[in-house]
């Protein structure tokens, strides 16, 4: 099972695998189309590190269900690597056969409750394993709704019993942008569902902040995260970055401070 300190599994990381044996506890690998790849790429962490799947392109949100072969490739590579549990972002991507290059929120409503929580069921009871939702950075919210975005996510979750991928610096954007409290925010959400983090840098241009996965993990960011670990069940911190992975020094340095916050609430892994 997956638990402590991990990463998000990236190509660079194929010309060092001894640095991620001996650093992190656990990989997380964005879903590939075929097994060679898979293989490929994590051959030789497989029964060394646990991993976890995360998908990009269900669209948990449209009306339509996630397209056959895709959730049939997603069988295949969970099943291939065991992994603990799947991930994708509540959101669309998706209108009918026009695929969207970007996660869009859903309104908070009880349709979008009963259409997400459907596939998610869905997907859980064909993948046999368990599937968490992410939530997404948003810059605008729909006029229709009725609920928060905390207490959305809640409903969608307690409907489809699934767990949450929490990712912290999503949470830390939104609250900047939305201007609300991510605390209450956090205090809304079961303390039992948060069963994985997303912690990563940000940057801004032109005044918009982006969940680039660039740069090292704001400490307000860390501070959220304090707080999570210390009032939920959550066991297991993924590190997204994207650049400066040629080295791997830097992502050392975000894996060592979130091993600092991990160790601090729930003490020190057994490796």
């Amino acid at each position: 099972m997956a638990r402590g300190v991990g990463i998000g599994y990236r190509s660079q990381f194929t010309n060092t695998p001894e640095l991620l044996l001996q650093h992190v506890d656990f990989l997380e690998y964005n879903q590939r189309p075929n097994l060679e790849a898979v293989q490929a790429d994590l051959g030789p962490f497989l029964g060394k590190l646990p991993v976890v799947i995360h998908s990009i392109n269900l669209s948990l949100g449209s009306v339509e269900p996630p397209a056959e072969q895709r959730v049939e490739a997603l069988k295949r590579t969970a099943d291939f690597v065991n992994a603990s549990w799947v991930s994708e972002h509540l959101s669309y991507s998706r209108v009918g056969d026009i695929e969207i290059e970007n996660f869009i929120a859903l309104p908070y409503t009880d349709e979008a409750i009963e259409v997400a929580s459907k596939h998610i069921l869905d997907l859980q009871n064909f993948l046999g394993r368990p599937m968490i939702m992410e939530n997404v950075t948003h810059h605008i919210t729909w006029p229709v709704k009725q609920y928060s975005e905390a207490e959305f996510i809640k409903r969608v979750m307690l409907s489809a019993d699934c767990g949450l991928l929490l990712d912290v610096t999503n949470l830390y954007l939104n609250s900047v942008v939305h201007k609300y409290d991510p605390i209450e925010y956090l205090k809304t959400i079961p303390r039992d569902r948060v069963v994985q983090l997303h912690l990563a840098g940000h940057t801004e241009t032109d005044g918009e902040l982006v969940d680039s996965h660039v740069g090292g993990i704001d400490p307000k960011v860390m501070e959220l995260t304090e707080w999570v670990m210390d009032n939920t069940s959550c066991d297991a911190m993924i590190i997204e970055r994207d650049n400066q992975l040629e080295t791997f020094n830097d992502v050392l340095e975000d894996v060592a401070l979130c091993r600092s916050v991990y160790q601090k609430y729930r003490g020190a892994m057994e490796r």
